[in-house]
């Protein structure tokens, strides 16, 4: 029979069961969450510094395509939309519509999307529900989370109705796919006929708002001092590079635009007023990023600190907020004659 005190050293041998107390539970826990709090923010800038570099990627894209696009056609860049030709100036709220994008899209291996395009008939046309309603993933900014989704229905195009303050999803209207990069028109807004309504509001052509009391300033209807405006089918009314007097380099073509101000389109200008082309292309009357000053037909980007832009030499620039009215103005005309610092 087993002594006592070889029982008792028998017994000292097996391990007992060892847990934490709560304080140092409690520890572990602070140092968890310190932690947590420490790596979390660095976690969500390379996050974003990876979707922006995807950004700037779909943008590089953007620029070689377009490059692409006028080595076959002498040298001229895409048509902003199709407009309309009349009594000596080119209506850019008429016509077929369709946008400088749905001309890239065989230069961005998108040739069956191109395909399905009924280039004869308008945007909103039912032989061009499939184009329209096709996601283009070329045209979209990852770091963009505001909109109702990749296709949706911008709504009827009202006078003062289509702009940073309206949703940009109306259900049982024409849907349309997003894209989050419209073109530059240039740094005037366009005033054309007058469509004032009862309210005073008086919509520009290129559907910057403003209480003008139908007065018609600005530039001609269908005629921007950027890169992207109404043009025929053809390309008539195109710019070319030589007319880039500017320089392709200190020009920009191309901006980010994100869902906070609207829902802009890739495949053209829709029906309805004037404002359906705010939807294709942008105006650089005020800086970007500007906040609660915002207009519908602005720049704005999801990306902290500014907003990436493609330039008429294919380049692509991160332009930090904060940069001057006057500057980013004189960067979207393409002859203003203005002298731009290459530091910006």
């Amino acid at each position: 029979m087993m002594n006592k005190n070889r029982r008792d050293e028998i017994l000292n041998k097996i391990p007992t069961e060892v847990g934490f107390t709560l304080i140092e539970l409690l520890v572990v826990i602070a140092i968890i969450g310190v932690l947590v709090g420490l790596l979390l923010p660095a976690v969500q800038q390379a996050r974003e510094a990876a979707r922006r570099s995807a950004c700037s990627n779909n943008m590089k894209q953007q620029g070689l395509a377009v490059h692409n696009y006028a080595d076959v056609n002498p040298e001229k860049f895409p048509v902003g939309w199709v407009g309309e030709y009349e009594m000596g100036e080119w209506h850019g709220d008429e016509g077929e519509g369709h946008g400088f994008a749905s001309r890239m899209l065989p230069f961005i291996e998108q040739n069956n999307v191109y395909k399905t395009i009924d280039f004869g008939a308008q945007v909103g046309a039912a032989s061009n529900a499939a184009a329209r309603t096709t996601v283009v993933s070329t045209f979209l900014c990852p770091s963009d989370s505001y909109g109702s989704g990749d296709v949706f229905s911008p709504g009827d195009e009202g006078a003062g109705g289509n702009d940073e303050d309206a949703p940009d999803n109306t259900p049982g209207s024409t849907q349309y796919a997003r894209t989050n990069y419209p073109g530059v028109f240039g740094n005037e807004h366009v005033a054309g006929h007058d469509h004032a309504s009862a309210a005073g509001w008086f919509m520009s052509w290129v559907g910057t708002v403003a209480l003008l009391s139908g007065d018609d300033e600005g530039l001609e209807p269908g005629e921007g001092n950027g890169i992207f405006f109404a043009g025929g089918a053809s390309g008539e009314n195109a710019v070319s590079f030589r007319d880039v007097r500017d320089g392709l380099s200190k020009t920009i073509m191309i901006g980010e635009r994100d869902s906070r101000l609207g829902g802009s389109v890739w495949i053209g200008r829709g029906d309805g007023l004037e404002a359906a082309m705010s939807r294709v292309i942008g105006v650089g009357e005020h800086v970007f990023n500007s906040g609660g000053e915002a207009h519908f037909e602005d720049f704005f980007s999801s990306h902290p600190g500014g907003v990436s832009f493609v330039f008429a030499d294919g380049h692509v620039a991160f332009l930090s907020d904060g940069m001057s009215d006057a500057l980013f103005a004189s960067l979207c005309s393409r002859a203003g004659g203005e002298v731009v610092d290459g530091d910006y």
